[in-house]
């Protein structure tokens, strides 16, 4: 009764695994969850704070489909501040959160039989964002004695003439791998010479150890 993309897809493992943990806890079982990447502490009060300022000043109407002007130039002066990055305003998107914006990326530049690339071990929600999007999921295995990391010459034995988009995530999800600057320039050409896209997802960048950066 279901259209065969959205049949592809799987239950999120992240989230039956949280439900499950949830659950344990009201048994009464003392469990730590490794599953949805939630802080065990509260919203800080002053996010909580600003939010019911904006609710009670009437801030509850649409916005325009890109996000407002304010939170934009925000993310602009982010970048600018942290990463050496120049964008302008209409350059920036936003979203619900880090899926919604990879599942909006995914589904914007492939079409059916397109292949991403996504090395492993990763993110549970990356394969089943490609399958809802008609393309197929093209696997790099890594183990411990690589750092959990892809080189060049994986990538591009994984390329073929219907690659479209490679996913990569440093600092990891789940492995917590972190590319060095020279890597990510090695696979950047690597990238460019095969006329690939590469979405980048850094949600973790201020989650890092040992100086790394």
């Amino acid at each position: 009764m279901i259209s065969k993309r959205i049949s592809l897809i799987n239950e999120s493992i992240t989230l039956a695994i949280s439900a499950k943990a949830k659950q344990m806890r009201k048994d009464g079982i003392d469990v730590i969850g490794f599953g949805a990447g939630e802080p065990d502490f509260d919203t800080p009060s002053h996010i909580k704070e600003a939010a019911k300022d904006a609710v009670d000043n009437g801030f509850t109407k649409y916005t325009p489909a890109g996000g407002i002007k304010e939170l934009k130039s925000a993310i602009c002066d982010k970048f600018r501040k942290d990463n050496n990055l120049e964008y302008k305003e209409n350059e920036v998107i936003i979203s619900c959160g880090a899926k919604h914006s990879l599942f909006n990326a995914i589904c914007s530049l492939c079409n059916d039989d397109d292949e991403v690339i996504i090395p492993a071990p990763f993110w549970v929600s990356y394969p089943e964002m490609v399958k809802a999007s008609g393309a197929k999921p093209v696997i790099i295995p890594t183990g411990q004695k690589d750092g959990f990391k892809i080189n060049p010459k994986q990538l591009k034995e994984k390329i073929t003439s219907r690659t479209k988009v490679l996913i990569l995530n440093s600092p990891s999800n789940p492995t917590g791998a972190v590319y060095t600057k020279e890597e990510l320039r090695a696979l950047a050409d690597t990238i460019l010479d095969n006329k690939i896209f590469c979405i980048s997802d850094e949600i973790y960048e201020k989650i890092v150890y040992d100086g790394i950066s």
